[in-house]
């Protein structure tokens, strides 16, 4: 079937439709957000074993660690459902079992090279945010199209295959070769989730092949059930009601890529953020979270994964150019709370359940730095003042 017989039969929802889907995706988000299915619960501790890791993948899957790969192959298998209406049942979950599996393979062995080779294969957070933009911005894009709602000089920036390429990719029954949703699985190694890069920091301290694999692979198969099910229902849901999950899917694909362009930028350094019009900023001397014995400084903050804001407190006012001491508490802390990241100072540290010690010099240039979690979700910053 081309694409253009399918886009007649999937129709673009009415303004009415539209703002019924966006309420329902966001309805949802607050329901499951109160009810604490979003908030990241389980911490990671030392000496942790794969049984328990596999459990930390159930965990991770109904959380919104899944957000970013969850939004990709929700989106992929829609596209893949709405262009192969006349695959079978089985045809349907082909991609969506062949993402799971470049997701394994990719965990298992990359997983194991990150025990072995260190840190030569660890992502630096600006490279991991843009990463995350990317895909975000492809999240995007694609759910505009399944709510038929993207332009055509928006489709004509989107990445695509060469034709010559695409040709090779594609075999007589016009089904996509199984490198396109095993290289899709398999880079989402690489996007951002608090369990996932605890886990990738923790496997640099094994120096270990075996060992490093096997706990990144059983974190991967704890996740495979929830996004089987979600495959599972984007490609056998018929009729009537098919089409309003895809629609829904478009929908909610959407909000999962702008809500993963903040935290991308979050996590290079460049948060977006409205200014705080009216808020002063506090001195250094009269930050109560902040101690000075006229040489060197200390910070006091607590991480507590049921907090809202993350951080206690996730703001500070420190001295330019002067030893710091960073003292986290991290009892509480959980999911992409487990690891603690600025770009701009430089800071990358996994957060161990008790206190957590960081030390660095404060920038010499004035000016507010931010930190956040690993997924750019709880964010903080740190405002140097002159130090007089």
């Amino acid at each position: 079937m081309s694409d253009s017989s399918v886009c007649s039969i999937q129709k673009r929802p009415s303004i009415l439709q539209l703002i019924g889907l966006f309420a329902l995706v966001f309805f949802f988000g607050f329901l499951f957000s109160r009810l604490g299915l979003l908030k990241p619960q389980v911490s990671l501790g030392v000496g942790i074993g794969v049984w328990a890791v596999f459990m930390l993948g159930l965990v991770a899957a109904s959380s919104s660690c899944i957000a970013v790969c969850g939004g990709l192959l929700l989106s992929s298998a829609a596209k893949f459902n709405e262009r192969y209406r006349s695959a079978t049942r089985l045809g349907h979950l082909r991609p969506v079992t062949l993402f799971i599996v470049g997701r394994l393979i990719s965990y298992g062995i990359l997983g194991g090279l990150i025990g072995l080779l260190g840190k030569a294969l660890s992502l630096t957070p600006l490279v991991t945010g843009l990463i995350t933009i990317f895909a975000a911005l492809y999240m995007f894009v694609m759910g505009l199209e399944m709510l038929q709602l993207a332009p055509r000089w928006l489709k004509r920036c989107t990445p695509r295959i060469p034709n010559r390429v695409a040709h090779r990719i594609i075999d007589a029954e016009g089904k996509e070769h199984p490198i396109m949703p095993v290289a899709l699985g398999a880079a989402t190694f690489f996007l951002p989730c608090g369990f996932t890069q605890a886990l990738q920091l923790y496997a640099l301290t094994t120096g270990n092949f075996l060992t490093s694999a096997s706990l990144l692979f059983a974190f991967a198969l704890g996740t495979a059930p929830a996004l089987f099910a979600l495959g599972w229902a984007s490609s056998s849901l018929k009729g009537k009601l098919g089409n309003f999950f895809f629609q829904f899917s478009g929908a909610l694909v959407i909000v999962l890529g702008l809500w993963n362009i903040q935290n991308g930028f979050t996590m290079a350094g460049y948060p977006l953020s409205l200014p705080n019009f009216g808020t002063e900023t506090v001195q250094a001397s009269q930050d109560p979270y902040v101690t000075y014995d006229g040489e060197s400084q200390s910070m006091q903050m607590i991480v507590d994964a049921n907090y809202v804001k993350g951080y206690l407190p996730n703001r500070f006012t420190i001295r330019a150019g002067v030893p710091t001491r960073w003292e986290i508490d991290a009892s509480r802390g959980a999911g992409c709370l487990s690891v603690l990241q600025s770009r701009p100072l430089g800071i990358r540290h996994l957060l161990t359940s008790g206190i957590n010690t960081i030390a660095f010099i404060a920038p010499s240039k004035p000016g507010t730095y931010p930190f956040t979690c690993s997924m750019g979700m709880f964010r903080g910053e740190i405002i140097v003042v002159p130090n007089s």
